[in-house]
């Protein structure tokens, strides 16, 4: 009798581990839940996201601009308006680019024939510029998009438009960099050299996204010639309403005599 109440007493003792180790287990997962919480709301794991997302965003970005540089008109023809943001950046960045290099030409011009004369605010030189470019681009991107739906009768969006117009601006990132660079160093030759590059990238950009639309339309309202001259007279009206801001902000920079 005794042996049997003692066995009894044994197999509850080993049956107790058995009963508090999921309590114990779920105190435990319940401590860690709670410190990975605050762990999480850490200034330093919010730094660390934010760093981690902008390392993703700018392998996503160059992972773009290698594509496109492989293959400009392949790139241009076949992204669509998920790039939409990859053209903005790069468009950006010519912008940017652009008006840095235009700040100090505008100081060595100060004793140019065309210079100002004066000394010039860095942030006023260089927002005005650079709204002025990304309006120029815009402004393109606008009448490529208008010739396409109303003469060309294409249905294609402003946002693939301009997708597809910052495309083929990629490659002339390049460029404006080198120009800002010589611009920097007042290398006139170089910077005059560059500007005449970049103009003529935007016009061959204008004329393929023109030619590209016109060659998928199946039913036309004009030639393909109109249609280039229409968006070019549209950058020349830009250029003309615009020409008082140039000779102040940019003609001593573009022609530093």
């Amino acid at each position: 009798m005794i042996d049997e109440q003692y066995k009894e007493k044994s197999h509850d003792e080993d049956h107790e581990p058995e009963i508090d180790q999921p309590a114990s287990r779920m105190s435990r997962s319940s401590r860690n839940a709670r410190a990975a919480k605050e762990t999480d709301g850490t200034p330093q794991t919010k730094v660390k996201t934010v760093l981690r997302s902008v390392n993703a965003a700018l392998v996503r970005y160059f992972s773009f601009m290698l594509d496109v540089l492989k293959s400009p008109v392949q790139a241009a023809e076949e992204n669509d308006r998920s790039y939409f943001k990859y053209s903005v950046i790069s468009m950006t960045l010519l912008a940017v680019f652009f008006s840095l290099g235009n700040f100090y030409q505008l100081l060595s011009g100060r004793g140019r024939v065309l210079g100002f004369g004066v000394s010039v605010s860095f942030m006023e030189v260089f927002l005005v510029v650079f709204l002025y470019c990304m309006i120029f681009m815009f402004w393109n991107i606008a009448a490529i998009w208008a010739a396409s739906r109303f003469w060309l009768k294409n249905k294609l969006s402003f946002a693939e438009t301009a997708t597809k117009y910052g495309s083929l601006l990629v490659p002339f990132i390049i460029p404006a960099a080198l120009w800002m660079v010589c611009a920097i160093l007042n290398i006139t030759t170089m910077t005059v050299i560059l500007s005449i590059l970049m103009f003529l990238g935007t016009v061959f950009g204008t004329f393929f996204m023109i030619q590209s639309i016109y060659g998928k339309s199946e039913r036309t309202r004009t030639d393909l010639m109109y249609c280039v001259f229409a968006v070019l007279l549209a950058e020349l009206v830009y250029a003309g309403v615009t020409w008082k801001f140039m000779v102040g902000y940019l003609l001593s920079s573009l022609v530093p005599v």
